[in-house]
């Protein structure tokens, strides 16, 4: 079995967790890796709660045993307590969230305009999904700066024909017992013929905390199974040409990283031109737990069916 990447969600959890430095006290080096406690070659998964940023020194020294499997799992539960501290402001009444944005205007030819919201959770149990998604927003926000430079470099001389660049983010808490976020992020880049919207999603479980992926939702191998389901669904509810749907469904898991938990289910979304042409818009799939059973792993959807509101 070859080893697949780290997902993205799982390492920017365990580099927001640090503080982007290493977990070893009193070393705090920037340039970090990600490391699994227990090795890679015994586990075969990527696990929140099994992976530590160290520095490539004390990496070397964690692969001799100089630094023992024992240490390191008593610094990543220090961290995880860590990271749940927070201190509430003192109000009459609760806070259940702080609406903050990140935001960044560029007024050089053509300019950008970017702003995103997030969600500051007040509950201490939730702040750890709260500086994910600030993280996740500042990378969106480099991402934003770099197409707009490399636009300028490739065009000097047409700035002056191109129009403002802009993004919005804007967040719909779907399930607060499990910290999920349904996220839609609507983008125009300069010279395109319209706007895109899509939805971009960020599902957390807070007890114990883990971000929940396409690689850690579905049992092994069962990617093709989602995909008949889900494939069965659109073309029996929309009118929808199936040569679109079978490529936009194709089981590969990254035709299946938007989706979210519901009370009763989940919803899987399909962007512009996954499924079909622009006009169509985005697409949604609504499926009950109970046809996610034997494909959706069984831990994560009992927490999913006992914390119905």
């Amino acid at each position: 079995m070859s080893r697949p990447p780290i997902p993205s969600e799982l390492k920017r959890a365990v580099l927001v967790e640090v503080g982007h430095r290493c977990a070893i006290p009193r070393c705090g080096q920037t340039e970090i890796d990600i490391h699994h406690i227990v090795p890679w070659e015994t586990c075969k998964k990527h696990e929140y709660e099994n992976l530590i940023a160290l520095c490539p020194i004390c990496h070397r020294r964690a692969h001799k045993d100089e630094i023992d499997r024992k240490s390191l799992k008593e610094y990543k539960a220090r961290l995880i307590q860590e990271a749940m501290k927070y201190d509430p402001n003192q109000f009459g009444e609760k806070i259940i969230e702080i609406k903050r944005c990140i935001s960044e205007i560029d007024e050089r030819q053509p300019g950008y305009d970017f702003k995103f919201e997030f969600p500051d959770f007040e509950d201490p149990s939730e702040r750890i999904v709260s500086k994910n998604l600030e993280a996740w927003g500042n990378e969106l926000l480099v991402d934003m700066r770099q197409f707009h430079d490399e636009l300028v470099r490739k065009n000097p001389e047409e700035m002056h024909f191109y129009t403002l660049n802009w993004l919005r983010g804007k967040y719909e808490v779907v399930r607060r017992d499990a910290g999920l976020i349904k996220y839609t992020l609507i983008q125009y880049s300069s010279g395109a013929a319209h706007r895109g919207q899509c939805t971009r999603v960020q599902n957390f479980i807070l007890n114990p905390f883990q971000p929940v992926t396409i690689e850690n939702l579905l049992i092994e191998d069962k990617l093709v199974d989602l995909s008949l389901l889900v494939r069965e669904k659109l073309l029996l509810e929309n009118d929808l040409d199936s040569s679109y749907v079978e490529r936009g469904t194709h089981p590969l898991g990254e035709n299946f990283c938007h989706f979210n938990f519901r009370d009763w289910g989940m919803t899987f979304t399909f962007p512009e031109y996954q499924i079909g042409c622009y006009a169509i818009g985005e697409q949604e799939v609504f499926l009950e737990y109970g046809e996610l059973n034997g494909i959706v792993d069984p831990q994560i959807l009992k927490v999913a069916r006992e914390n119905v509101l």
